[in-house]
């Protein structure tokens, strides 16, 4: 009997230990790739950050600040398609496509590149998403397979990536913009890499200085529930 209860116990100990490896090596590759970021530029409060990314010759970008506005002038921000050329990296022109309530637009967007390269263009769909509970607004930036505009000599991105924008206990914006993004033919990926700091520091301080505009400020959206 005794003989009985040892065996039990040692199967239970054993079995306690094989979950906890498990678990360690189901949690471990995840973590390891969050931490391949590696920082490439850190001023005016704003964080850079590049990585690899699996089968892709171009490294994907982010960047993060701390910007002191609310969270519904950052989402009329990001409506605001019309004036996206005054923050959007090197942007040419802009134009809405569709707009279902305030919680998804489609709009196109051409960027400037330099010659002898062609101009890129992107249609792009914003998914926004709030969490109440976390006071975190998540706004998707999904590149749609839209051949459009190739007829006008431009080049299709590809690619997708994200807003987030996170209350903070004082009122101000965390704020995270990341994206991978493939700039099609003709930019090879060691090019594209050596200026990957550019787009999300430049756009991210452009959103500092454009949320400060009176027309952004005092605004209201229904799905921005407390």
């Amino acid at each position: 009997m005794r003989s009985q209860s040892i065996f039990r116990l040692f199967k239970f100990h054993t079995y306690k230990i094989i979950c906890t490896l498990l678990t360690a090596f189901t949690v471990l590759p995840q973590l390891s790739g969050q931490e391949n970021w590696e920082e490439i530029n850190n001023a005016e409060g704003i964080r850079v950050f590049t990585k690899k990314v699996a089968g892709s010759d171009f490294k994907a970008f982010k960047s993060t600040a701390v910007i002191k506005a609310d969270v519904a002038s950052f989402v009329a921000l990001i409506l605001d398609v019309e004036s996206l050329e005054n923050w959007g990296y090197k942007l040419k022109r802009t134009k809405l496509l569709e707009r279902s309530g305030d919680t998804l637009q489609v709009y196109f967007a051409e960027a400037k590149a330099p010659f002898p390269y062609s101009n890129r263009y992107g249609t792009y769909r914003n998914i926004f998403k709030w969490d109440p509970i976390d006071r975190q607004l998540r706004i998707e930036i999904q590149l749609l397979n839209d051949a459009s505009y190739e007829d006008e000599g431009l080049v299709l991105l590809t690619g997708e990536g994200y807003w987030e924008a996170t209350v903070l206990p004082g009122g101000d914006l965390s704020v995270v913009f990341e994206m991978h993004i493939d700039p099609g033919k003709g930019i090879p990926g060691w090019l594209s890499n050596l200026f990957a700091d550019e787009s999300p520091f430049e756009t991210m301080r452009s959103v500092k200085a454009e949320l400060l505009k009176q027309k952004y400020q005092d605004k209201r959206y229904d799905f921005l529930t407390n």
